[in-house]
């Protein structure tokens, strides 16, 4: 078990039902567990900055931190940060369910053999016309 540090600098990177995931300035990436501080949910928001203390680090690689105090940055918000709005944004749009213009019959074994008559039909129709145009060419010619 780590000693706890000293108050570091960290940016929220992503929120995870009750868990907070931050990187601090070191590159150390962590979490905050905040089930037992919801307060905490709403002064943390992806892109938020504020300062941190190691509280403990698990024998399976993951840091506990500490939440400190907020920080009020005017610089421009992360990478990060625009695309959970994105994501957030997207998830929380309400779509209109898609008008279905008509509903497609299922196609049963005699409709299938009409469309088939029909399609002989046509063909039929066409290799007389080719015939009788290909005679008339023949015999105008000669």
């Amino acid at each position: 078990m780590a000693q706890p540090s000293k108050p570091l600098l960290g940016e929220v990177v992503r929120i995870e039902g009750t868990q907070i995931r931050v990187r601090l300035v070191s590159g150390t990436v962590g979490f905050v567990d905040a089930s037992a501080n919801s307060q905490l949910l709403s002064d943390l928001a992806v892109g938020g900055t504020g300062r941190f203390t190691i509280h403990q680090c698990s024998a399976d690689g993951e840091t506990e931190l500490r939440f400190v105090s907020a920080e009020e940055e005017d610089a421009p918000r992360s990478f990060e940060s625009d695309v959970f709005r994105l994501q957030t944004a997207l998830n929380h749009r309400h779509n209109a369910p898609a008008a279905h213009e008509a509903v497609v019959p299922a196609l049963d074994e005699q409709r299938i053999q009409q469309w088939l008559q029909r399609a002989e039909q046509r063909l039929e129709q066409l290799r007389r016309n080719r015939a009788k145009r290909l005679d008339e060419e023949f015999y105008s010619r000669s």
